[in-house]
């Protein structure tokens, strides 16, 4: 919906209320820097962005940017707020309150306003943004790129997805399952070999008898476990005291320690080169890759998800199991090493449990050396479960030199224990075993059921973001056209061309820019173009992601978006809007005069076209403020009273820029000069000529007849001396007081609006209509005309 109005109200460099009344047409407005032209784009970006301007978040701004948003000489008395007025002439108002949060309405209420929906990066271009898009990284182009595409909402389906299998893994600790699975799975191989499951019940069964008697009526195994944990226990403490310390010593005598400090050892070693960090993911990946190939359709190639490398589709299946096999061989390499710091860590807690039995203190007593005593103290500020997820090399150490003496103690202290303690305690680790065998069978089940859901999870993930890529291509087809045509507009017969879009075969969440230069293929426009070429990049990038906004009612506002691009390929913007945005309501805002004087040269007289310029800014109470006019001239006037030689040299350069423009309108004959001398010619030349030319060609109405515009040619002559003396003294010895600044850019002025007649509605230039037969140009109304080519 076009946008009638901006109305802004102590916001940012606003004061009292400052209106931009577009008149829902396309307008180009000039202001030098610091007027407060970009006070009107952040409120369009307020509003767009639901309460926030990008370039103002910093860790200054304040709860809701408070100390950025109002004006700063806001009177206790006033609101901040803006207005948009729409072309239905609805109106979306916003009142900010003393704390900074706002509160949007629209009137009236029965009108629908879409605004907010709006894309910010498909409405809004600022200076700093022109480049910003081409020195982003791959994954923020892609972000940038995805809502305007309309895939936003499915990348927060992937992406959520994909959080959601991790929180599944975190929260039921599945890494930690399977690392206590093969803890498992490696102590029953140890102590039963390849026994099955019927032979270790058959073992329970055999233990049950000795301690328990004959069986009851329950089979249930877990049952049979905790009956025979308590008859052991039982028929320990029916031991002697002695006793009873040789069963504790041969449990810690049993901790086999060391030879699982070496196991962690020799796993980290495997895992050195080899080791990926994303070696999980990856693997989870390759598990719901094989979806991929039923709804790969026609396609002949598929890039392979964990490795990168495109694969035919026949063959992609094979290749996920080899890669599979790969990957797999480097996780259980990885599964073990972390097998082995669970050991270690379960060791570390039964020979802290061991040792706090009340029939150890006095053997503990008797032990003798600091090495001993240094270890009961190192055992105690242990963390263990730290232990668990980080192990480094100096841990291993510490453990090795503090710990294995104590278990050597107690294995040489219960060398001559009775035949039954000796079986006692035997029969007690192997029913410590079986009892995690047995617990494991629930484990095993857990992580099937958590891998189950991880993996369908992930292969929603996958088919969701191929999807995306899908359709994301053939959108970037779709922009990369619009691309390269609106770069040859901007840049033609250039060397650089094939400029477009492309998604990397190596990532998901990624798109980049390519082009060719001068014939080689390059895969970033920064291996080659310059800053400015960058800029004029970005500039194609964001008009042709803007263009494919269905709505063409939209505005589309650029602000200051030349800054880096040379005369020749700034002036091929005005023929890009043109071309490719006619039927949208474009706000161009600049503070560079040269070209708001070019753009107001070519497009005034379109009635699509509108033209304003901003007072320069004087104090915040003063704030924004419009000019009646829509030349520059204001800008020379602002320095009249500090600077009268800057304001007649700013009116000089006025006239430098507007008269090269009048000229080239007019036809009028120069002398050619060598080198880039026809480009550097000043107001005195073009006056010069125009009015010797205009003694013959310049004419005004009167009556029935053309007669010569005398007081036109008057005020260039006029102009011309003042120029000469006061223009050039202001330029080269700053001696110009202020009333001969004022009556300078007031002489320049009227010398520049005789071109334009008044009697027009709206005023016309001189060369509006061209009779080319006739060799004449005239305003639309006939009052004033030029026959060129007469003097």
């Amino acid at each position: 919906m076009r946008i009638k109005s901006i109305e802004l109200a102590w916001f940012r460099g606003a004061a009292a209320p400052v209106s931009l009344d577009l008149n829902c047409g396309s307008m180009v407005v000039y202001g030098e820097n610091g007027s407060g032209k970009s006070s009107f784009i952040d409120a369009v970006e307020y509003v767009l962005n639901k309460g926030s301007v990008e370039h103002l978040k910093t860790e200054y701004s304040g709860s809701n940017q408070i100390n950025a948003i109002p004006n700063t000489h806001k009177p206790d008395s006033s609101r901040t707020g803006l207005k948009v007025k729409f072309e239905n002439d609805s109106e979306l108002k916003v009142d900010f309150s003393p704390s900074g949060s706002s509160k949007n309405s629209i009137t009236p209420s029965t009108q629908e306003v879409q605004m907010e929906a709006w894309e910010y990066r498909q409405t809004v271009l600022r200076q700093a943004e022109v480049s910003e898009f081409i020195h982003d990284t791959k994954g923020k182009k892609y972000s940038a790129l995805l809502p305007l595409l309309g895939l936003h909402n499915m990348e927060i389906a992937a992406e959520n997805l994909r959080k959601l299998a991790k929180q599944i893994e975190t929260e039921s600790g599945l890494s930690d399952k399977h690392s206590k699975l093969k803890q498992v799975d490696d102590k029953r191989k140890d102590v039963f070999g390849s026994q099955s499951d019927e032979q270790i019940a058959e073992a329970i069964d055999n233990l049950y008898l000795e301690y328990c008697g004959p069986k009851s009526t329950t089979n249930d195994e877990s049952s049979l476990c905790n009956e025979l944990k308590i008859a052991i226990d039982n028929r320990i403490m029916g031991y002697s005291a002695d006793n009873q310390r040789h069963v504790f010593l041969k449990e810690l005598s049993g901790l086999d320690l060391k030879s699982n400090i070496d196991a962690v050892r020799a796993a980290s070693v495997a895992l050195a080169g080899s080791l990926d960090p994303h070696i999980a993911e990856r693997l989870a990946v390759l598990q719901s890759a094989g979806v991929f190939v039923d709804v790969l359709g026609d396609t002949d190639a598929v890039e392979c998800p964990a490795c990168g490398q495109t694969i035919a589709v026949d063959e992609f299946r094979k290749h996920i199991e080899v890669e599979s096999d790969r990957l797999q061989e480097i996780n259980n390499t990885y599964k073990t090493y972390r097998s082995a710091i669970g050991t270690v860590c379960d060791i570390l807690n039964s020979l802290k449990s061991v040792l706090d039995k009340p029939d150890l203190e006095t053997w503990k007593g008797e032990l003798g050396g600091s090495t001993k005593l240094e270890g009961f103290k190192y055992l105690e500020d242990i963390g263990i479960n730290a232990l668990r997820e980080s192990c480094s090399d100096e841990d291993l150490k510490a453990i090795e030199s503090k710990l294995l003496p104590i278990i050597a103690a107690a294995e040489l202290d219960s060398r001559d224990v009775p035949a039954d303690v000796q079986k006692i305690t035997e029969d007690k680790t192997l029913l410590g075993v079986i009892e995690s065998v047995i617990a494991a069978k629930d484990l095993k089940t857990e992580i099937i059921n958590y891998n189950a859901i991880v993996a369908l999870i992930n292969s929603l993930e996958r088919g969701i973001r191929l999807e995306i890529r899908q359709r994301a291509q053939r959108a970037i087809d779709s922009i990369s056209e619009d691309i390269e045509s609106m770069w040859t507009t901007l840049h033609p017969g250039e060397k650089i061309d094939s400029v477009r879009l492309a998604l990397p075969p190596s990532a998901d969440k990624a798109i980049d820019v390519v082009l060719k230069f001068h014939g080689i293929e390059q895969e970033s426009p920064r291996l080659t173009l310059s800053e400015g070429y960058r800029n004029s990049l970005g500039l194609c990038i964001f008009l042709a992601m803007a263009k494919q906004v269905a709505d063409i009612r939209r505005p589309l506002f650029l602000d200051d978006v030349v800054v880096s691009l040379d005369r020749n390929h700034r002036g091929m913007i005005q023929e890009l809007l043109e071309k490719e945005f006619s039927d949208r309501q474009v706000i161009v805002l600049t503070h560079d005069r040269e070209w708001y004087t070019e753009l107001r040269h070519q497009l005034e007289g379109n009635n699509r076209w509108s033209f304003k310029a901003l007072l320069p800014y004087e104090t915040p109470e003063i704030g924004i403020r419009w000019s009646h006019k829509t030349t520059t001239f204001d800008d020379a006037r602002s320095m009249v009273a500090v600077r009268p030689d800057a304001a007649g040299n700013d009116a000089r350069k006025i006239m430098d820029i507007e008269l090269s423009m009048i000229a080239e309108h007019l036809q009028i004959r120069l002398p050619y000069l060598r080198s880039d001398k026809n480009d550097r010619r000043m107001a005195h030349e073009f006056l010069t000529r125009l009015v010797a030319d205009g003694k013959k060609c310049f004419q005004k109405r009167s009556g029935n007849e053309y007669v010569r515009n005398s007081d036109a040619i008057n005020a260039c002559i006029k102009a011309d001396k003042l120029l000469m003396s006061w223009g050039n003294r202001a330029s080269h010895t700053f001696d110009v007081v202020s009333q001969e600044a004022i009556q300078l850019i007031d002489a320049c002025e009227v010398a520049i609006a005789c071109f334009k007649c008044d009697m027009c509605d709206p005023p016309n230039d001189v060369w509006r209509l061209d009779e080319k037969q006739s060799e004449w140009v005239q305003c639309r109304c006939g009052e004033i005309r030029w026959r060129y080519g007469k003097g």
